[in-house]
């Protein structure tokens, strides 16, 4: 299949729009025309990745982080010296075509979320929001009633209505719209050159901005008028954090069945993430009863997990100023490393690429190892 299709393919799971302003997600590399029976999935660009593409004759490498990044530095050079962007470089070579999926995934993968509450044994309540992200949008439609339930659905279908644990969320009330089509139109109602009186619907739900894109073309196609006359409004209170909401937020809070030791988690956390330690702030929390998760770097969701009334917050990495933070509000903060926080990207990657037929090969390359002493 062409990389054109499995760019498609991943902007219906992960609209590009969801993903931070500062990431860099997309084709970052190559040619959307190329063609491709396989994909390595990797967390990075590496040299083992590429081998691994040649190997198999592949022509597409997807990562989690964007190997061009940040993207307000942009990149000033493609090299076969430059250590910043010397495997770009051999990508480009190899006709290698490299595909990123980074803040996008962590907030419309819900396959993770269930992967590691499901393994830890915890009922999700909702999803962590940081401070600095996460806005919402007001859309407001007017539907011929005939049509009413069709665009609902629609833009329902898209990721609007969605409302801490309740979905399909909307308001309508009834009122006569005007208008009068001009010269060349087709209109659904009336005749050109008429003024139409018509019993139209104010719809109105809201939507995590980054799904705008997406919600708005559900709701043109639904809609029957040729020209739609629709607003979208900013909405200047912050989500609340319940729920699993499709594309506005990251990993999960939940609850566990009853409450746990410290070190009955911690089993359960090593054994999911395939770990032998981690690092873990002072206090640690005698009892568990409710936890976070977030995946990658996890320093500006400590706030939230406290909001959560979070016992533990397990992710990559936080940082000696975060956890002492956390530590105020009475969180412990458990880091696990970064790319081995990430370890469900690779699996829930695969099983996307999979599903649209492309062969893959996970490449689970380690980057860091906690040193617990002794001889070589």
């Amino acid at each position: 299949m062409k990389i054109a299709d499995v760019m498609a393919a991943l902007e219906r799971r992960a609209p590009s729009g969801t993903a931070e302003e500062w990431d860099n997600v997309g084709l970052l590399v190559g040619d959307a025309e190329t063609q491709t029976s396989g994909a390595v999935v990797s967390v990075d660009l590496t040299d083992e990745a590429i081998d691994a593409a040649v190997a198999k004759g592949w022509k597409l490498v997807v990562n989690h982080h964007p190997c061009i990044f940040p993207r307000s530095r942009g990149l000033s050079k493609v090299t076969a010296g430059s250590s910043a962007s010397r495997r770009v470089h051999r990508a480009i070579q190899e006709g290698i075509s490299v595909v990123s999926c980074h803040t996008n995934f962590d907030q419309c993968s819900l396959e993770v979320v269930r992967a590691v509450s499901e393994g830890l044994k915890v009922e999700v309540k909702g999803r962590l929001i940081d401070s600095g992200s996460a806005s919402l949008l007001k859309l407001v439609v007017f539907v011929p009633v005939s049509h009413v339930e069709a665009v609902r659905q629609a833009i329902c279908a898209a990721g609007a209505g969605q409302i801490g644990q309740y979905d399909r969320c909307t308001f309508g009330v009834r009122g006569e719209g005007t208008f009068r089509a001009g010269p060349g139109t087709e209109p659904f109602l009336g005749q050109v050159g008429t003024l139409e009186r018509a019993e139209e619907v104010r719809l109105e739900t809201v939507l995590p901005r980054g799904l705008r894109a997406g919600v708005v073309r559900a709701l043109l196609q639904a809609h029957p008028y040729e020209e739609v006359a629709y607003d979208l409004y900013l909405v200047e209170q912050r989500p609340s954090g319940q729920g699993q909401t499709w594309g506005l937020g990251y990993g999960f809070w939940g609850e566990l069945p009853k409450p746990r030791s410290f070190a009955d988690v911690a089993r359960d956390v090593k054994r999911l993430f395939k770990v032998d330690g981690f690092w873990v702030s002072e206090p640690v929390a005698s009892r568990i009863r409710r936890l976070g998760f977030v995946a990658g770097k996890g320093s500006s969701f400590v706030g939230a997990a406290a909001s959560a009334g979070c016992d533990l917050l397990i992710t990559g990495e936080a940082g000696y100023h975060s956890q002492l933070d956390g530590a105020r509000q009475g969180v412990t903060v458990l880091e696990l490393g970064h790319r081995e926080s990430e370890r469900f990207y690779l699996s829930t990657m695969r099983d996307w690429l999979q599903e649209e037929g492309l062969k893959t090969l996970l490449l689970d390359v380690p980057t860091q190892k906690i040193w617990t002493g002794g001889k070589k």
